[in-house]
C-alpha cells in the first residue's frame, strides 16, 4: 500500500519496505531513501546539499515542492528551483506495482555559460557500480538497484561511487554538451527499484 503525507517542511512517500522523505533544509528539499529493516527505517542514499553561496550546486536546488497522488499505485512529487542562471526541476515518482522510483532531472541553464559538471549527488550506502552503457549500480546491504536511463538527444549519463564523496548521478564533464546563447537544457533520469526487498 502506498501512504503520503505533507506539511510545510516535509513530504513522505511510503510503502511497507521502502520511504522518500523530502524536507525542508535552509532554503531547499532534501530528499532521503529509506529501507524498512527489522520495523524500523534505515536511511540509504540522502542527497547532498549546498549553499546559496555555492557557485556550482553538489545537486540540483529545490525550493517549491508539490505532492500529486495520481491513483492508488503511483504517487509523484515534483520539485523545482533556482541557483544562478539555472533553474532546476525533478519528478520522483512512486510506483508500487514496478516497486520503481523514477527520477526524471532537468537543468536549465540561461545564457552560453555553462558550468562545468551538473549531478544529482548523494551519501549513503555502499554501491556497487556496473560500468556498462548505461550504468547500473547495487547497493551491497539493502538489495537496492540503481539504473540510469537514456534520455534522447542527450550523450549518455554517468554514475560513479566513490567511498569518500558518495553516489555521483549526471554529467561530470559538460563540455562536449553543445549550447545555444537562448540557454541550454541538461536533462538526466535514473531509477531506484525495490524489488529486490521482497
Amino acid at each position: 500500500m502506498l501512504h503520503a503525507s505533507q506539511t510545510p517542511k516535509r513530504c513522505e512517500i511510503s510503502t511497507e519496505q521502502i520511504r522518500l522523505v523530502c524536507e525542508l533544509t535552509a532554503d531547499r528539499w532534501q530528499h532521503t531513501f529509506s529501507v524498512s529493516t527489522g520495523g524500523k527505517w534505515v536511511d540509504v542514499l540522502s542527497s547532498l546539499e549546498g549553499s546559496p553561496e555555492d557557485e556550482s550546486p553538489a545537486s540540483p536546488v529545490f525550493q517549491e515542492l508539490l505532492l500529486d497522488e495520481k491513483n492508488a499505485q503511483l504517487t509523484e512529487v515534483q520539485m523545482f528551483g533556482r541557483s544562478g542562471k539555472c533553474l532546476y526541476a525533478v519528478a520522483v515518482g512512486m510506483n508500487t506495482e514496478t516497486k520503481i522510483l523514477d527520477f526524471d532531472v532537468s537543468a536549465r541553464f540561461v545564457g552560453a555559460e555553462m558550468p562545468k559538471r551538473v549531478t544529482s549527488s548523494y551519501a549513503g550506502g555502499d554501491w556497487a557500480v556496473a560500468e556498462t552503457s548505461p550504468p547500473v549500480a547495487t547497493e551491497a546491504q539493502s538489495g537496492l538497484q540503481l539504473a540510469i536511463l537514456d534520455v534522447p538527444g542527450m550523450p549518455p549519463c554517468e554514475a560513479h561511487w566513490f567511498p569518500t564523496t558518495g553516489l555521483k548521478i549526471g554529467y561530470g564533464d559538460l563540455s562536449g554538451v553543445p549550447t545555444t546563447t537562448g540557454g541550454t537544457t541538461i536533462r538526466w533520469q535514473y531509477q531506484v527499484s525495490w524489488a529486490a526487498l521482497s
